[in-house]
């Protein structure tokens, strides 16, 4: 959730508290300032008063975007997919996190290809992972990501004894290599 969403869900809580405390308060005659009189005072001092469309489209925007948050699926890292294997003694269950830990450790000590994101998708018990990330300039890239492609493969049947099917690469950009200053 992003740091606005977070403060939507603030903002919104707090008029939510003032409400219900109101409510709660208002059959009980506890609050001298919600009198009928004082409200219908309220009311008529919001006539004509253009500040107060600017803030109910505020809160209705707010409103809004809380729905839309509580409503979406949420995004693909929450839904985590298992590799399941049976054996003799039971059954082994691999999430595909485990599995984009092995390719991140793999493509961290890959030399030629930096910023690399990956992503794992099991389906039916096969494994599918993308990888998308940038070269640096003087690199034959069909040659090194059929290197990484290999490396990678190699890897995960290794550790985790299943067959990948596909394993795509992404070159998004050209990255500058990192220069030593003295």
């Amino acid at each position: 959730m992003s740091i606005i969403d977070r403060i939507i869900l603030t903002i919104l809580s707090i008029c939510l508290i003032i409400i219900s405390i109101t409510m709660i308060l208002f059959p009980f005659e506890q609050l001298e300032f919600l009198s009928t009189d004082r409200i219908n005072f309220y009311l008529e001092g919001i006539k004509g008063n253009y500040i107060y469309v600017g803030i109910g489209l505020a809160l209705l925007l707010l409103s809004l975007r809380t729905f839309i948050i509580g409503v979406k699926t949420e995004n693909e890292k929450l839904r985590m997919t298992y590799l399941i294997q049976r054996t003799d003694y039971g059954e082994i269950n691999i999430s595909s996190e485990t599995i984009v830990g092995l390719v991140e450790n793999i493509s961290s000590k890959f030399t030629g290809i930096k910023n690399i994101v990956t992503k794992v998708n099991i389906i039916e018990g096969q494994i599918f992972i993308d990888l998308k990330g940038e070269v640096y300039p003087e690199i034959n890239i069909p040659e090194t990501t059929k290197e990484l492609q290999n490396k990678v493969k190699e890897h995960v049947e290794n550790c985790t004894g299943v067959n990948v099917n596909e394993i795509k690469v992404i070159i998004s950009n050209i990255t500058t290599p990192i220069r030593n200053v003295k």
